[in-house]
């Protein structure tokens, strides 16, 4: 055989001996590859709806605990069961150290409302404990107190809400507070509390005392002082010389009138265009 013929032979054993090993190699990797189950793979969880967890609810270090296993049907998370846990655990508990809510009634209605100025805000506790559950996890729901209505926006599509301890009026429309106003409310043992609906408006009518009430909306008929109480701005009234002498500023937050509720001529205003004969206005002390 020639040497040209000799080294051709060599070269295409070379080539199938390099491809038989490559064979081998690859046969014996494949042979030997580990599985990696699923939830080992970095990044991923898996999360196992039996396993028992607890939802925190708390201000601070006062808190109201719940488990998951009262909160599940058929394994898994119920809407209906938390919020009937909220209602009974979470909201009687914070109702409790907080001053509780109390009844505001009159011949036209009555309502709930919480007796303490300040007081939890519990606004999303159901909506906030329910994503905690599904989530999972043991999570913490915070819950911070401030300063808030007494009301929660529910009694009507709008309405006004007056705080008599408080001197201070909410406007309530959609679920919402739309502006509060500051008060100088009836002196003690003139005020009234419950539900009234607006009777009548003015716009600046005359009082039996002389004075004028800007913005009047009467809301309240008193026998004892046979006249109507109202909602207007500061009053005003003709000195002996006739020249108008308007109420002081400083009398808004002051207890001074005999039944009606005063405020700020442009807040008295507002309230005048924003509602009508037949809305509510709903006073608790």
């Amino acid at each position: 055989m020639k040497k040209k013929d000799l080294t051709k032979l060599a070269l295409v054993i070379d080539v199938q001996l390099a491809i038989l090993l490559g064979l081998i190699l690859y046969n014996g990797f494949t042979a030997n590859k580990v599985s990696i189950p699923y939830e080992d793979v970095l990044g991923t969880e898996v999360v196992n709806e039996n396993v028992e967890f607890t939802v925190s609810v708390c201000h601070v270090e006062d808190c109201v605990y719940i488990s998951s296993e009262s909160v599940k049907k058929d394994g898994v998370i119920d809407e209906g069961m938390v919020y009937q846990e909220v209602l009974d655990k979470v909201l009687g508990h914070f109702e409790q150290g907080y001053g509780g809510k109390s009844l505001a009634s009159s011949d036209k209605g009555s309502f709930v409302y919480w007796v303490d100025d300040v007081r939890p805000d519990l606004t999303n506790i159901y909506q906030d404990v329910y994503r905690s559950f599904k989530s999972g996890m043991g999570t913490n729901v915070e819950v911070e107190v401030k300063e808030m209505p007494g009301t929660d926006g529910k009694y009507a599509t709008k309405y006004i809400e007056i705080d008599n301890s408080r001197q201070k009026l909410y406007v309530w429309r959609d679920g919402a507070v739309e502006k509060e106003i500051l008060l100088s409310g009836p002196k003690a043992g003139s005020e009234v509390y419950g539900v009234f609906p607006i009777v009548d408006k003015g716009i600046n009518p005359k009082a039996p005392t002389g004075d004028f009430m800007p913005y009047w909306m009467a809301f309240y008929y008193s026998g004892r002082q046979q006249s109507w109480y109202g909602l207007h701005g500061l009053i005003w009234w003709y000195d002996s010389n006739g020249k108008a002498v308007y109420e002081s500023r400083d009398n808004i937050g002051v207890r001074k009138s005999g039944g009606c509720i005063r405020m700020l001529e442009e807040d008295a205003k507002y309230l005048y265009e924003s509602f009508e004969k037949g809305d509510l206005i709903l006073i608790h002390s």
